[in-house]
């Protein structure tokens, strides 16, 4: 299996994956909801990973939806939930702004996350897309193992979060991961078959 990394930062970037990347690297119709997109162009939907999930009140596997995905992305590192947090709050008589801050996760930055694309070596791929029906469910099932094992990685030895005066003092970060699957297509060559996945972390 080969990684491509790539950082997000603040901006276009958010709306090119809106548009494209998360319907398998297509071109999203105007006006189409995303599950119906995700739905038009046969890929998955979007689903909640790591050890994060659970202080931000997601369940692992959960779909992802828009609104999340603006909210995290879009908004530059708000709550996935941030609309119902906001809600909630100005319901209990918070003013505007202290609900609106209520839905943040920190302060706002230009780098929102990380884009990492999972590939299969190219014999395998090839192998899932000529192969008959068991054989692509035995080489999906190894590749979102695979996925498992370099997330878990990830979060054992790469996430680090740094707080602190001048960011001096260091703790073990847990990300949330979005992970949606893409068609079977590869960006490098488009209309090659490729089983890939696409993650975000944020």
């Amino acid at each position: 299996m080969t990684v491509d990394i790539r950082v997000i930062r603040a901006g276009q970037m958010y709306r090119y994956y809106l548009r494209e990347t998360v319907v398998g690297d297509g071109r999203r119709p105007a006006r189409t909801l995303l599950r119906a997109a995700q739905d038009q162009a046969g890929v998955p939907a979007g689903r909640w990973m790591g050890r994060g999930l659970a202080v931000l009140g997601l369940t692992p596997g959960q779909e992802v939806t828009e609104a999340q995905l603006r909210n995290l992305f879009g908004e530059r590192g708000r709550h996935p939930d941030a609309d119902r947090i906001e809600a909630d709050r100005l319901a209990k008589g918070d003013s505007p702004k202290k609900a609106f801050k209520a839905g943040a996760l920190g302060r706002r930055v230009m780098v929102i996350g990380v884009d990492f694309v999972f590939r299969p070596q190219p014999t395998i791929y090839l192998l899932w897309a000529l192969g008959d029906e068991e054989t692509r469910q035995v080489i999906e099932a190894a590749h979102e193992r695979a996925i498992e094992r370099v997330l878990e990685w990830i979060e054992d030895e790469v996430a680090v979060i740094r707080y602190g005066k001048d960011g001096t003092s260091t703790g073990s970060g847990r990300p949330a991961v979005w992970s949606p699957r893409a068609s079977a297509t590869t960006r490098r060559a488009p209309g090659d078959p490729c089983s890939t996945t696409i993650c975000f972390c944020p």
